[in-house]
């Protein structure tokens, strides 16, 4: 199947035009940077945030984040229409430098910017992505989708192992906070690669007109009108949402236990980066190849409802197991299927919608609603941890595979608004030609 396959993608290549190509490779390029980057600033923010304020202070941050992202997905929803893709690009770059360069001189004598980077590194790669997937979604057509979302994702994925290498070797010779200056250079890379994709872009026949988002200021209502209005974006909302929830419940529990088994700053980055630079790799596997082969061998309903079941075996494994080790591969697990086969599938079900859905509808389920979640785990931690301190880790894997069945029946549910947007948008293609 792999020959076929690499056989299938040289052929679709040779079809495109240079500006289509071109388009292509840069894209890859800012998934690549962006992971990169993230890479080496989730693995600091991680480990100094659990040094100023240990994992308990967990659901307080993530609360503080509902209105962090209100703002950040306002401001992207009011302003895309006034500055454009590569503009506010350069603002969530500028943002970027300006936060990474201050926190890696002042971590240690600011008291609450360890809590300030561990916000925002939380919202600015989703930000990121938001970005640079939005445009994806509204250039390339859905048959080729399939193999190249894959491949896309897959780029994301090397970008990951590659930032990985630096926690994992750098951190303790240059400290947590330094290692945080390592980030620039991706910064101006990001930048530099997505206004090329965009340059090339306007060259290419059959694309959506990204323009017809600046028909109208709005405001992240605008967003929430759009998803009250479609039972599919409903769902969508849905699915991401429990992902998240449970996402953040098991970091919950997977970083009280790293607290408690690595002390030490710098080498609690260090296992971090090796940890995740592990993750990355079979990534970079599923995205590759475990992404195409499961689509084709399933189809796309039956891949989305794989993830929640995997997931919920992996669930009832840690309950009768509960390790440090289980852990570690159920953590990882999930971590693997949210940057890799639920990523890309996910993606590929805004394909068919508008193009306004795929800038401010997506904005709010991908940005605001993604990061938004972890309140709502938040809330779930701090009432079971009001009921029993000492059976918190139980009462918490419970509730996360309680969310794994929620999350199989709505996929179940949502695929027949799918194939409905699915129809309207050929139809809507054929009636333009």
């Amino acid at each position: 199947m792999t020959p076929r396959f690499l056989h299938r993608v040289r052929t679709e290549i040779k079809s495109y035009s240079r500006p289509e190509l071109l388009f292509i490779l840069a894209t890859m390029a800012v998934s690549f940077l962006i992971t990169a980057e993230a890479g080496i600033t989730r693995a600091s923010a991680n480990s100094v945030f659990l040094t100023a304020y240990s994992a308990k202070l967990f659901p307080t941050v993530w609360l503080a984040s509902v209105p962090l992202n209100f703002i950040i997905v306002s401001f992207y929803n009011r302003f895309i229409h006034k500055f454009g893709c590569v503009k506010m690009m350069a603002i969530s770059i500028g943002t970027a430098i300006m936060m990474n360069t201050i926190s890696a001189f002042y971590l240690k004598t600011v008291p609450f910017l360890p809590f300030v980077l561990y916000l925002w590194k939380d919202i600015f790669i989703i930000l990121m992505f938001q970005q640079l997937w939005s445009v994806i979604h509204a250039t390339v057509n859905i048959s080729k989708a399939k193999y190249l979302y894959g491949i896309v994702f897959g780029m994301g994925g090397l970008g990951s192992v590659f930032g990985s290498l630096f926690p994992s070797f750098l951190a303790v010779t240059l400290g947590t906070e330094k290692l945080l200056l390592t980030t620039l250079p991706f910064y101006v890379l990001v930048l530099v690669t997505y206004y090329i994709a965009l340059w090339k872009r306007e060259k290419i026949p059959g694309k959506q007109d990204i323009r017809a988002t600046s028909m109208e200021s709005t405001d992240i209502l605008s967003g929430f009108k759009l998803i009250k209005q479609s039972r599919f974006l409903v769902f969508i909302l849905a699915i991401v949402t429990f992902m998240q929830v449970s996402a953040t419940i098991l970091d919950f529990q997977f970083n009280t236990m790293l607290e408690k088994n690595f002390a030490v700053q710098d080498l609690r980055t260090q296992f971090l980066g090796r940890f995740f630079g592990i993750v990355n790799s079979i990534n970079v596997l599923l995205q590759f190849v475990g992404s195409f082969i499961l689509i084709r061998l399933v189809g796309l309903k039956w891949a989305h409802f794989s993830v929640p079941f995997y997931l919920s075996l992996n669930a009832l494994s840690f309950l009768l197991f509960p390790s440090f080790n289980v852990m570690l591969v159920y953590f990882g697990s999930i971590k693997a299927m949210d940057y890799s086969i639920f990523g890309i599938i996910k993606e590929m079900l805004y394909i068919p919608l508008k193009v306004e859905e795929k800038f401010k509808a997506k904005a709010v389920i991908d940005v605001f609603a993604y990061r938004t979640s972890k309140a709502v785990a938040s809330f779930v931690i701090i009432i079971l941890q009001g009921i029993s301190w000492v059976a918190l880790s139980t009462l918490l894997s419970w509730s996360i595979l309680t969310i794994f069945i929620l999350w199989m029946t709505a996929v179940v549910s949502m695929f027949k608004y799918y194939y409905r947007e699915v129809d309207n948008h050929y139809e809507n293609l054929a009636a333009s030609d």
